[in-house]
């Protein structure tokens, strides 16, 4: 089966953060998503520090890995106006 390996790089570190591989793209970008979006995840307090990056596919049929470099979106596309949980409804 053939699946992609992403990574995030953090833009102040100027490094890429350790790859993880996940089959879909759609999959990586709920991923970063979710990350971007979590008050508790250091990617949440700056999301235009960090871009998701598709960096190779692998096939776990042979464990061949090419290289192929995709910008996918940086966190700021990904973050969601939060509205705190406890504010009242608007009306």
């Amino acid at each position: 089966m053939k699946y992609n390996m992403f990574s995030i790089y953090d833009e102040k570190a100027k490094a890429y953060l350790p790859p993880f591989i996940l089959p879909e793209t759609g999959m990586a970008i709920r991923t970063f998503s979710d990350c971007i979006n979590s008050r508790d995840h250091q990617f949440s307090k700056h999301p235009q520090d960090y871009t998701l990056f598709k960096i190779a596919n692998f096939n776990d049929d042979n464990g061949q890995i090419d290289q192929e470099t995709e910008t996918i979106g940086n966190g700021i596309e990904y973050k969601q106006n939060q509205q705190d949980e406890y504010d009242e409804p608007q009306t």
